[in-house]
């Protein structure tokens, strides 16, 4: 049976996790970047995000979970507690990956589904998910899932003019 769920990532999952990392060298290097936790304490880290606890600066409170089918990891999701200014304009409340080798099969939009759910259970009422305008795939996950756009600016993003589509997704529904 293909069980797909999203679970708080745990040493279970941590080995196929690792794996996206090399898979993800593989496909192209600089995508390896966004699945960056490698350290032994990613746990900690991941617990210390959800309580707010000995955070970077200038970030925020986030539940981070994984979507695994089986025993596969496939997927993270994060779900920012609040917004800053600048989240405000990139990166929103959630932010999403796929693993490379299961891209454009339906995942993404699995993912987001059941993460809205968690969100209404951390108390948030709407939430604002980015995206690039050349990411036709997010656009497509986003508004599958009831993202109405709400308005699109441009963002200077590591030295780069980014187009940026913002969208907002109501939860009293979810």
């Amino acid at each position: 049976m293909n069980k797909i769920q999203l679970v708080k990532p745990s040493q279970k999952f941590l080995a196929s996790y690792l794996e996206t990392l090399k898979e993800a060298e593989i496909y192209d290097p600089t995508y390896s970047q966004y699945f960056g936790y490698t350290r032994s304490d990613i746990f900690t880290d991941f617990e210390n995000y959800d309580k707010g606890i000995n955070l970077p600066e200038n970030y925020v409170p986030a539940s981070y979970f994984w979507l695994v089918k089986d025993n596969e990891f496939i997927g993270e999701i994060s779900i920012r507690h609040r917004l800053t200014p600048a989240l405000e304009k990139y990166g929103g409340h959630i932010g999403y990956k796929i693993r490379y080798s299961e891209w454009n099969k339906g995942y993404g939009t699995k993912m987001l589904s059941l993460a809205l759910i968690e969100a209404k259970k951390i108390g948030l009422e709407k939430v604002l998910i980015t995206c690039h305008s050349n990411n036709y795939a997010s656009k497509r996950v986003i508004e599958k899932n009831g993202g109405i756009l709400d308005s699109k600016i441009y963002n200077v993003i590591e030295g780069r003019m980014i187009f940026t589509l913002r969208y907002w997704i109501d939860l009293s529904n979810k």
